[in-house]
């Protein structure tokens, strides 16, 4: 009798966290998708914005080209991070087109993962060196042109792939770290694997935070040396100065939020360390915390980009004074005691419409 309880306790205890893996698996995919959705719309508003060429200068060119590249690199992650979902998801259920995933490239897709979480870091670097030459070293032009950081852009790329290379060809016996996870059913870097687990934090997150940390630091010491002999200072470059320097504090917040997304894998790691024993949703919770941070690297992006930012709190605002003259004017048509005065709610209602028309 006892051994039937034990059994059927076993069971529900299966049950239960089968409903908690498709649950955590079911967050991470909808993060992802939502990245997806909204890099997307972030590119095509860029390249809409790039087209107009006259109404731009070649500063503002490079902010959206960056803006754009970063949006770039969160897509080919969130698709990577899909379809490791979408496996695990189909190993958990027993799902056949789902699995079917799992032996299409299984390591390099694993890789190539790394590889654009990497990628997304490095864009934010390629970001803080933009401000970099423009505040600290703005008499040199030509560090900071659209054919300077096309060619950063791409050197970002390969640096990405070849950063992450090792995690390939590192084992003792010359197999990869990235292998296949039986109760995942995706391959990744096991984080029972310590070496394996700090070359990778090493590689994906520290080494771009530092030099990302590093730049703003310089940049700041920069600003307030030069505050102090604002007398000296053009008055167009103080002004581009103090609208950098509020981009750079939101560039710090979603730096913060980044950092504060990977805390959890981080204590799965250390508590492997003291226990000897990884929790079975050590994994699951990870990436659904990194495809969290995909949706608000992307959101983000619209709030750090002032090109961007500002024509929709623009937009934002006008829509909300348009609906609130269009209350006004149904109340006063309702009200017969305001219906005497109806010319004076056209005009302003003709030039906010027009206003919004010219955003």
């Amino acid at each position: 009798m006892i051994t039937v309880v034990n059994n059927s306790l076993e069971t529900n205890n299966s049950h239960n966290h089968q409903h908690l893996k498709l649950l955590i698996n079911s967050c991470a995919v909808l993060s992802a998708i939502f990245a997806i959705i909204v890099s997307l719309i972030i590119i095509n508003y860029i390249v809409k914005m790039l087209l107009r060429k006259n109404n731009l200068k070649n500063s503002i060119n490079i902010s959206l080209l960056l803006t754009c590249n970063t949006c770039v690199a969160i897509i080919f992650s969130s698709i990577t991070l899909t379809l490791m979902i979408l496996s695990s998801i189909g190993g958990d259920l027993n799902i056949y087109t789902l699995k079917q995933i799992i032996n299409w490239s299984c390591h390099i897709r694993g890789y190539l993962h790394f590889v654009f979480i990497n990628s997304i870091y490095l864009s934010y670097v390629l970001q803080a060196g933009f401000r970099l030459f423009r505040i600290v070293f703005h008499e040199y032009k030509c560090l900071r042109t659209i054919y300077s950081f096309s060619f950063y852009i791409v050197a970002q790329w390969i640096t990405s792939f070849l950063l992450i290379l090792p995690i390939l060809i590192i084992r003792e016996d010359y197999l990869p770290l990235i292998i296949y996870l039986p109760q995942e059913f995706y391959c990744q870097v096991p984080l029972t694997n310590i070496r394996g687990t700090i070359f990778s934090i090493l590689s994906v997150y520290f080494i771009p935070l530092c030099c990302i940390c590093m730049i703003y630091l310089w940049i700041i010491i920069h600003i307030r040396h030069t505050t102090r002999q604002h007398e000296l200072i053009i008055t167009s470059v103080r002004h581009q100065n103090k609208r950098d320097a509020m981009v750079i504090k939101r560039i710090c917040v979603v730096m913060v939020v980044l950092l504060l997304l990977g805390i959890p894998s981080c204590l799965f790691v250390i508590l492997f360390i003291i226990t000897g024993h990884l929790h079975w949703t050590a994994y699951r919770i990870g990436w659904m915390t990194i495809s969290i941070s995909f949706a608000l690297i992307s959101l983000s992006s619209l709030y750090v980009t002032p090109e961007i930012y500002k024509p929709l709190r623009t937009m934002i605002s006008h829509s909300k004074q348009n609906q609130g003259n269009l209350s006004k004017s149904s109340s006063s048509n309702n009200n017969p005691g305001t219906q005497k005065k109806p010319e004076r709610l056209l005009p302003k209602q003709n030039v906010t419409t027009s206003t919004v028309e010219y955003i």
